[in-house]
């Protein structure tokens, strides 16, 4: 028998389980602590904290809302020492209480503890696994590569004119693509791509890597999405038209946008990609590296993401 305590603020048993964790993980815990503490008191966090049948403190979780439909468990931790049963107990305490909100159309679990039962439990409710990994390419000492453009296609800056085209290719882009299930906040891209394009980021657009590569018939091909601070270049969006595929056209266009960059004197690139997109080969061929990886439990409504469960 288990009881789970809802939490408006972090009580001692929390903090101490929080506190474990960190240690665990090598990190602050007094900035860890202080990072929730803050969320919860602003209502942007909802914790609850997992009671044993001895009324022992033994598990903690934490879930916020990114939009109305999606929901993110950021921490999902039991003691290492605990029975699965436990860990089990919480992701479905967690789970009932997230789809109970009836808008909700995906809920993305950061599985960063390994936690006994938690793995099961996501399991048993039908959730799908991605590691999820930031890659940076350092641009000072090593070359970037100067590839030609391809017969029947030239390369431009972004244009306004041509945002009916992006925003169409954006959609048939991602809608049957990996990074649409393992990245749930990538299913608003144009409305991403639009934000930054409005500078309503902490990074500005990049316009001289920001490239559309258009074909003979002056349509949108493919394009890179590039925005930067004054140090790096963050790789927004790569999106070629299924149509348009392995004919070299993202390599084509990420090296030129690599090489902009590395012009106008930022010391790296970065981007984010799931291991298994097919891009994240394109990626560490231009001599892409992770610099942090991480696994998701991912769970949609539909199911959509049963299709890429492995084994």
């Amino acid at each position: 028998m288990v009881r789970l305590h809802p939490l408006r603020l972090l009580n001692s048993d929390a903090e101490s389980l929080l506190r474990m964790r960190a240690a665990e993980h090598a990190r602050d815990p007094e900035e860890s602590l202080a990072q929730i503490q803050r969320a919860l008191e602003r209502g942007r966090l909802q914790a609850v904290c997992l009671y044993d049948n001895a009324e022992k403190p033994r598990g903690f979780a934490a879930w916020r809302w990114h939009g109305d439909d999606h929901a993110q468990v950021i921490v999902q931790y039991v003691l290492p020492i605990v029975p699965p049963a436990l860990g089990e107990a919480l992701v479905d305490y967690v789970f009932s209480e997230v789809i109970r909100a009836h808008d909700v159309q995906v809920i993305e679990a950061r599985m960063r503890d390994g936690s006994p039962g938690v793995r099961a439990a996501w399991v048993r409710h039908e959730a799908t696994f991605f590691e999820r990994c930031r890659l940076i390419r350092p641009l000072g000492r090593v070359p970037v590569p100067i590839l030609p453009i391809m017969s029947g296609y030239r390369l431009e800056r972004w244009d306004d004119t041509l945002l009916p085209q992006i925003d169409t290719l954006t959609l048939t882009a991602h809608q049957d693509g990996i990074e649409a299930v393992a990245a749930p906040e990538s299913a608003g891209a144009v409305e991403r791509l639009h934000q930054a394009r409005a500078h309503g980021t902490n990074r500005h657009w990049h316009a001289e890597a920001s490239l559309v590569a258009l074909d003979r018939e002056n349509r949108v091909a493919g394009y890179v999405a590039v925005t930067a601070t004054r140090e790096e270049a963050t790789v927004l969006d790569l999106a070629v038209h299924p149509q348009q595929r392995r004919r070299g056209l993202g390599r084509l266009l990420l090296a030129r946008s690599m090489a902009a960059c590395r012009a106008a004197g930022l010391a790296a690139v970065t981007l984010a990609m799931t291991t298994r997109n097919p891009a994240r080969r394109l990626a560490d061929q231009l001599g892409f590296q992770p610099v942090a990886c991480g696994e998701v439990a991912i769970w949609w409504r539909d199911g959509r993401q049963v299709i890429w469960r492995e084994g």
